[in-house]
C-alpha cells in the first residue's frame, strides 16, 4: 500500500510553497523509498561541491555560449557523465543518487543533475517537458537555448528539436512553443515520478508504483490524468474504496473525459466489489 502522508516525507515536502520545492532534494526523497539508508545530505554535498568547481571557472565569462561550454566540459568531459543507451530502462536511471554514483542516467535525471549543478553555480538553467525526451534550457531575457544532456549537451536548433520531435511522436509533427516552457521543479518531479510508475508497473511491483502515483498527486492535485492512473494502481493493490475516490477526482477535475463512461463502469464494478467483501 502506498504511503499516508503522515508517514511520507514527500507529503510534507510537496505541501512547501513553490518557491520552497528543491529539485535536488525531492528528487532524492524519491530515491530515499528506493534505497532507504540513502543520507540526503550527503548527496546534496557533493552538487555542491561540483557546483564551487564550475562557479570559479566561469566567473570572468560573460558569454552565454562560454558558461554552457564550460559547465559541458566540467560534467561530461572530466566527470564523465553520459546516457545510459545501453539499459535506458533500468530503474536506477530514475534515481538521483544512482545517477551520481554511476555518472549515467536517462535525460531527466541526467538533467537534474545538471540544472543543478548549474543553478550552484549560477547559470540561469531551467527544464523543459519536450514530449518523450527531457530537455534543458539556458534562459535568460530574451535568450533561450536548448540543450540535450542525454547527448553531452548539445544545443538543439529547431530543425534538431523538430526532428527529435518526429523521433519521439512516430510521425510529423509541428513544433509549438508550450513544448518549449520551462517546467516548473513540481512538473520536473512528476515526470522523474510518471516514470517511476512505469517502471514499476511492467515490474508488477504495483506497492511501489502506487506510491510514486500518490506522491504525482501530493505535488501536482489538480492534475486530472494523474488521478485516473492513481484509481488503477489502487484497484491493482485491492484498495477498492480508494480506487473510487481517485477514480471520481479523475472526473471531477477532467470535467468531461472522453472516457467517462469506462471510468463510470470502473467505479460500478468496484462498488460491487466492495458489496461482495462486506
Amino acid at each position: 500500500m502506498a504511503k499516508t502522508p503522515q508517514t511520507d516525507p514527500f507529503f510534507s515536502f510537496a505541501q512547501r510553497e513553490d518557491n520552497e520545492i528543491q529539485l535536488a532534494t525531492g528528487a532524492l526523497l524519491i530515491a530515499q523509498s528506493e534505497y532507504i539508508e540513502l543520507n540526503i545530505e550527503d548527496y546534496l554535498c557533493r552538487l555542491d561541491a561540483m557546483a564551487n568547481v564550475v562557479r570559479e571557472r566561469i566567473q570572468n565569462a560573460t558569454l552565454p555560449e562560454h558558461h554552457i561550454s564550460e559547465l559541458n566540459r566540467y560534467f561530461f568531459a572530466e566527470n564523465g557523465f553520459t546516457g545510459n543507451t545501453e539499459n535506458y530502462y533500468a530503474l536506477g536511471n530514475n534515481f538521483l543518487n544512482a545517477v551520481l554514483d554511476n555518472k549515467t542516467g536517462i535525460p531527466i535525471t541526467l538533467a537534474v543533475v545538471y540544472i543543478e549543478v548549474g543553478r550552484r553555480a549560477g547559470l540561469p538553467l531551467v527544464g523543459v517537458n519536450f514530449p518523450g525526451h527531457f530537455l534543458v534550457k539556458y534562459q535568460r531575457e530574451h535568450l533561450d537555448i536548448l540543450l540535450d544532456v542525454f547527448k553531452d549537451g548539445r544545443f538543439m536548433c529547431e530543425d534538431m528539436l523538430q526532428a527529435k520531435l518526429k523521433e519521439m511522436m512516430g510521425e510529423a509533427v509541428s513544433l509549438k512553443p508550450s513544448m518549449l516552457a520551462e517546467a516548473t521543479d513540481r512538473e520536473i518531479l512528476a515526470r522523474i515520478l510518471r516514470n517511476l510508475v512505469r517502471a514499476y508497473t511492467l515490474l508488477e511491483r504495483y506497492d511501489k508504483a502506487l506510491t510514486a502515483a500518490e506522491r504525482i498527486t501530493w505535488l501536482l492535485p489538480n492534475a486530472s490524468t494523474d488521478y485516473r492512473l492513481l484509481g488503477y494502481l489502487h484497484y491493482k493493490n485491492h484498495a477498492y474504496s480508494e480506487s473510487i475516490v481517485a477514480f471520481e477526482k479523475y472526473l471531477q477535475l477532467a470535467e468531461t473525459p472522453p472516457d467517462a463512461a469506462a471510468i463510470e463502469r470502473d467505479i460500478q464494478h468496484l462498488h460491487k466489489l466492495l458489496s461482495r467483501l462486506n
